[in-house]
């Protein structure tokens, strides 16, 4: 390999354009224009003082003065926390800021932000990072504090003790979910609808409410879904859960990669 050519690699910059949308682009660009405008205003501040001392009763320069350095601070973390709730936001996301802010002083660009952001990736996209959170927070529902036992029958999947009923109401004769379930019935819908369509977020808000927030015979019945690959989803008041699925293979691909079953068709 010559010379020239060890040049060329030399001078290779990878961009953001290369890692950001455009409009995460643009967005980003204008949250750094704005906290360098910013800075420039604290810092002509700063001087101003500095050669304009004020000391009375109230307040005095150096005060003033060590106000504004602590603002700088404030603000610089602001710019931090804006760009990572925007691509948590956007992206759906775990990105955690406060190791970012703690790590970089004021000159901390939103490049620095981004490649810290890449670097929370592992080595995945935003679109797969997030899959792989959807699937890996529904495993843990069931096999890790639920201790669900997950079955695939045909072209079911079945959720055995998936959700709690509650108890007070129960005292009455009223059959509700459990505020404490709620929480899992969303992620479930979450990952129902990233299997079904690759979003992010619950795409079955009506049924999810329904079940959530309704009582007896219309929450304890068959829901359709009415989707390429999931057809309905059955609640049981024993807190079993049947997922039914248009195939006996979407059935087994969600299992396996949404609730972690290793096991077969029965």
């Amino acid at each position: 390999m010559n010379a020239d050519i060890l040049t060329k690699f030399d001078t290779i910059e990878v961009n953001n354009n290369t890692r950001i949308s455009p409009a995460d682009q643009e967005f980003c660009e204008d949250q750094e224009k704005q906290y360098k405008e910013f800075l420039t205003f604290a810092d002509d501040y700063i001087v101003y003082l500095n050669y304009n001392p004020i000391a009375n009763k109230y307040f005095n320069s150096q005060y003033l003065i060590e106000e504004m350095e602590k603002t700088k601070e404030g603000r610089k973390n602001n710019f931090i926390s804006n760009i990572i709730n925007h691509f948590r936001d956007e992206y759906n996301v775990t990105l955690k800021d406060e190791s970012i802010k703690k790590k970089y002083k004021l000159d901390v660009t939103y490049n620095t932000i981004i490649n810290e952001i890449i670097e929370q990736l592992e080595g995945y996209n935003f679109s797969d990072k997030a899959g792989k959170e959807i699937k890996d927070k529904l495993k843990h529902i069931v096999k890790g504090y639920n201790k669900v036992n997950a079955e695939v029958k045909k072209n079911k999947v079945v959720l055995d003790s998936f959700f709690y009923i509650d108890h007070w109401d129960k005292k009455y004769g009223i059959y509700k979910i459990s505020y404490n379930s709620r929480s899992d019935f969303y992620h479930l819908f979450v990952a129902i609808s990233h299997f079904e369509q690759g979003t992010t977020d619950n795409s079955y808000k009506g049924v999810y409410h329904t079940i959530d927030y309704e009582k007896d015979d219309k929450v304890f019945t068959t829901h359709g879904l009415m989707c390429f690959k999931a057809e309905s989803i059955k609640i049981f008041k024993n807190g079993k859960v049947e997922i039914l699925f248009l195939t006996p293979e979407y059935a087994q691909q969600f299992a396996k990669e949404y609730c972690g079953y290793m096991g077969g068709v029965n």
